[in-house]
């Protein structure tokens, strides 16, 4: 009989979309490291079956995950043109080998919360932890808004 997995409230989740081995680990430990719930894609098809099912609280795509180019990242295309009153519940985090880590910018110009360079996998902790906490202070003057008014 399967494991049942128990989510209680106020319980972080988190997906990873990479389906490189080594980065995949480097990733499942530091969002380990914060306490998240993790789920793990194996492709863009399975991306939008747990999407479909589940609320995350982060996201971390990698941009050539499943195959694509940075250019032609189907599963990022998807969050880009996810409506906001349901992207802003989530933090994505864009993974790449041209970034650099935390360029604002950049992560403006994707549609992102975070862009992370590869080669900075090994801070991937506070990196998150930084830019996970800048995010939440940002939005929380309009969660609470819409917690106030029943909507979320």
């Amino acid at each position: 009989m399967p494991e049942i997995e128990e989510y209680g409230e106020g319980f972080k989740t988190a997906l990873i979309c990479d389906d490189n081995p080594e980065t995949q680990d480097s990733i499942n430990s530091a969002l380990k490291n914060l306490n998240y719930k993790i789920d793990i894609s194996t492709n863009s098809a399975d991306t939008f079956e747990k999407v479909r099912f589940n609320q995350y609280d982060v996201i971390i795509l990698n941009e050539n995950f499943a195959g694509s180019t940075p250019e032609n990242n189907e599963v990022l295309k998807f969050f880009q043109n996810m409506p906001m009153i349901s992207r802003r519940h989530i933090f994505l985090a864009l993974i790449g080998q041209n970034f650099k880590t935390l360029d604002n910018m950049t992560a403006f110009s994707k549609s992102v919360n975070a862009v992370i360079n590869k080669s900075d996998i090994a801070n991937l902790t506070n990196i998150l932890k930084k830019s996970i906490a800048d995010n939440e202070q940002f939005y929380k003057i309009y969660k609470e808004t819409l917690r106030k008014l029943g909507k979320r």
